[in-house]
């Protein structure tokens, strides 16, 4: 008897494309809602035409971080862009950091007063290195 091979279903993915057996879907979603279309074949025109799609829409559609880190503090630091997993609350004056210990969803939050932001935010970047190293 012959033993009979599974074929690999392994989706290839792209920045916001992904490749299906019968194209290519483009898929973004910004606060909770989804635009997605569907690219049929998986010629290069139709892989072009996914491209172009997609950079129209994510130049119309808003940035995915609500609360943006201010240029200065990533000057301040010298970042060309913001630490994932640090979010930043401007009119509460904190940065905080989400992260799993011992299987539960813990929150740490590093506060500022004055011009102590940057400090705030090094300290935050710092905590969120050490919580992904463990």
């Amino acid at each position: 008897m012959k033993a009979s091979r599974k074929q690999s279903r392994a989706m290839t993915n792209f920045k916001n494309i992904r490749v299906l057996p019968s194209g290519y879907q483009v898929s973004i979603v910004r606060a909770k809602i989804e635009v997605s279309k569907h690219f049929a074949g998986h010629s290069e025109k139709s892989y072009r035409a996914a491209v172009r799609y997609r950079d129209q829409l994510l130049r119309q559609m808003p940035d995915k971080r609500l609360n943006k880190i201010p240029r200065r503090m990533l000057r301040a630091l010298d970042l060309s862009k913001p630490v994932v997993g640090v979010f930043r609350y401007g009119k509460r004056k904190f940065y905080q950091v989400t992260f799993r210990e011992k299987g539960r969803q813990r929150c740490a939050v590093f506060s500022w007063i004055g011009d102590g932001e940057a400090d705030a935010y090094r300290t935050a970047i710092e905590f969120r290195k050490l919580t992904i190293a463990r």
